[in-house]
């Protein structure tokens, strides 16, 4: 269906019933020393800002194992694809059309964006979701926060709080289309005196909807934490391994008419990659309203993925990197006033080498990118009758240098950018039920390595003449302007925002991807995005209810110049940025143990290419999901059905000028959950 109308819109589903609090003991107080870094980065509900929070009730209505962007489908604005065509995979979520290098991901305060690509691969870490409370979606400039600048956005997981999450163990079994599998088992000790702990293990594996796409996965997650009257001292881990087949690769129309499923990768084409991460955190209260929290975190990954480049022997490219860093954020509040500051610093390293198989110990290139980063911010809010006014300033540096393969010529390229980030705003509360808001807000951001490298994995001579200095790519800024109003009246609630982003110097995708999988992207000169988004949600009875959620953008470049043809085209459609998304969901609690729910999603059509040709598309699609969970005692289980009707569907894509190349969303897809809890 081909929509141009605005509609308005969903926000995700709400639990039909209040979830019932565990009981408060004297240490529970200590939940607000667990997450008070989360707090000081993330926006308030009255804050100026556009965001959506997701609980993990809500979560839980739709999660059946699936990948973190594939989960948060739904939510305001977002979009979001996987190579493999469902449940797992490369999968890639964008924001307002925006891609992921552009979004700031963090897990209880703690960066996860990779320094270099900016992004999370999210495949790293499949499970993911089950152990996260809460997932904050904030759309434009938004807070400050640390890593990565939150350029068009940013997406904050917060883990299961420990003191205040009861005592429990759980088994989760997943099966259903696509040969998908899924066992899991977590569990938590709740408060045990000072103490308390949470834990998660588990295995996943899929065939992929697209022919050899599967992917055999098995992640953990940990933490614990001792709490004190003014002190709270907290670890927080996870690992992850990932072994897929790739399908990073689009098929082309006229394959996909043939079969749908198509990969045009090799099934000798695989990866094997793994990641961690490990954080402590120690909080100190050090006066009423006063605290003071410094976290120390280490992240890692490393593995490798062959790629058949048209030779006759596979090409392995490895990559290996270990990322330090420290952050600390003092909050203090008093009558009236609310006030937090944060400083962030950071190391990281990545070798990038080449092996050429059979022979996987000769290295043909062996290249490190090195990343540094120091930051800091503070920001506060001042209530002044039924105002609330806001401020916050950012400062941020940070610093790449390249270490190249042993015998080239061109020294130890390197590039430094600092970065000057301020934002404003107000929040008016008009009437009991009515606030209204508008924030002013601007961010700076770097190019990723691939951006400076035009998707290359290391250079040589000859290409670092052509692409040395690394200063050739600008940063990119934007000026996000935000204007909103949110009410809540009986049973009904909504909010209606408006936003101008204007950027200079847009780091913008050109349509085309490297031998890699990277998207290839270069400097726009001008470029905006202005929408309107809305989200509304109804009680309409005590067992049914009724959200929505949408967005209508208009999204140009001002002139773009195909280089390769030698011709500029004007006031275009930026690649994959889609004029229109709406989400709507109805759930119905049939019985006390049986809960029903219908989800339908729309995406308009979506550019391939900055040219404006309205044949190079993603056509516009709807999906319907219908969803059902029957609770008896303290089994639950809970199935989803996806793509409903079973419609044709592209989730991205790209172009060679000519043809259209499409990642398909797959087929009617059934998956079943059995929960145990004990």
């Amino acid at each position: 269906m081909r929509s141009t109308l605005f509609v308005l819109s969903v926000l995700v589903a709400l639990p039909l019933r209040a979830q019932q609090s565990p009981p408060r003991d004297s240490l529970a107080a200590h939940d607000t020393l667990e997450s008070v870094v989360v707090r000081a980065v993330r926006a308030g509900g009255a804050s100026p800002t556009s965001q959506t929070v997701l609980s993990r009730a809500t979560i839980e209505r739709t999660y059946v194992g699936q990948d973190a962007p594939l989960a948060l489908l739904g939510a305001t604005g977002i979009t979001a694809a996987s190579d493999a065509g469902a449940f797992s995979g490369y999968s890639s979520i964008r924001l307002r059309g925006v891609d992921q290098t552009r979004l700031a991901i963090s897990v209880d305060g703690v960066p996860l964006n990779d320094p270099e690509d900016q992004v999370l691969y999210f495949s790293n870490v499949p499970d993911f979701m089950n152990s996260m409370h809460s997932v904050r979606v904030q759309r434009g400039v938004g807070s400050s926060a640390f890593g990565t600048a939150a350029f068009a956005g940013s997406i904050d997981f917060e883990s299961l709080p420990l003191l205040t999450t009861p005592r429990f163990a759980e088994g989760q079994l997943t099966g259903g289309s696509w040969g998908t599998q899924r066992v899991s088992v977590e569990g938590a000790t709740g408060a045990v005196g000072r103490f308390a702990a949470y834990g998660r293990v588990s295995g996943q594996e899929t065939a992929g909807y697209r022919a050899h796409s599967g992917n055999t996965a098995q992640s953990g997650f940990v933490s614990a934490g001792y709490f004190r009257e003014r002190d709270a001292l907290k670890f927080t881990g996870f690992a992850g391994r990932s072994q897929m087949q790739l399908a990073y690769y689009a098929a082309s129309e006229a394959e996909l008419a043939v079969e749908p499923r198509t990969n045009p990768m090799s099934p000798d084409e695989t990866d094997d990659f793994r990641q961690e991460l490990a954080s402590l955190q120690y909080t100190r209260v050090l006066r009423p309203g006063a605290t003071l929290t410094t976290t120390a975190y280490r992240n890692s990954a490393g593995g490798w993925f062959d790629v058949d480049v048209g030779e006759p022997t596979l090409w392995r490219f490895n990559l290996d990197h270990v990322w330090y860093g420290v952050l600390s954020t003092l909050s203090w509040e008093g009558d009236g006033y609310t006030v937090a500051a944060g400083a962030h610093g950071s190391r990281y390293a990545r070798d990038h080498f080449l092996n050429i198989k059979p022979d996987v110990t000769t290295r043909v290139y062996d290249n490190t990118g090195h990343k540094q980063e120091q930051s800091a911010f503070v920001k506060g809010s001042l209530t002044r009758g039924a105002l609330d006014w806001h401020a916050d300033l950012q400062v941020r540096r940070a610093a790449f240098r390249y270490a190249p393969s042993e015998g080239t010529t061109f020294g130890t390229p390197r590039v430094d950018w600092i970065f000057v980030n301020p934002k404003v705003g107000v929040t008016w509360r008009a009437a009991s039920a009515v606030e209204l808001f508008a924030s002013l807000g601007q961010a700076g951001r770097e190019p990723t390595r691939s951006d400076m490298f035009a998707g290359a994995d290391d250079l040589d001579d000859a290409a670092a003449a052509e692409l040395l200095p690394l200063t050739q790519v600008k940063p990119e800024r934007l000026t996000d302007l935000e204007l909103g109003a949110r009410w809540r009246r009986g049973a009904v609630q909504g909010s209606l925002n408006a936003f101008a982003m204007a950027f200079r110097n847009e780091i913008a995708p050109i349509g085309a991807i490297s031998v890699t999988g990277s998207q290839l992207r270069r400097n726009v000169d001008r470029s905006s995005r202005l929408g309107v988004e809305g989200e509304f949600a109804w009680q309409a009875s005590r067992s049914l209810l009724l959200t929505a959620n949408g967005m209508l953008m208009r999204a140009r470049i001002a002139e773009y110049e195909d280089e390769a043809a030698g011709v500029t085209y004007r006031d275009v459609r930026p690649v994959l940025s889609p004029a229109v998304l709406a989400n709507a969901q109805a759930a119905w609690q049939a019985r006390e143990s049986l809960e029903l729910s219908l989800s339908l999603r729309h995406v308009g059509d979506s550019p391939l290419a900055n040219d404006g040709n309205d044949a190079l598309v993603t056509p516009a699609f709807t999906l319907a999901d219908l969803g059902a969970a029957w609770q008896q005692g303290n089994t639950t289980l809970r199935v989803q059905v996806q793509n409903l009707f079973d419609a044709v569907a592209y989730a991205s894509g790209y172009t060679d000028g000519t043809d259209r190349y499409f990642f398909p969303v797959a087929t009617r897809t059934v998956l079943a959950t059995l929960a145990l809890r004990f």
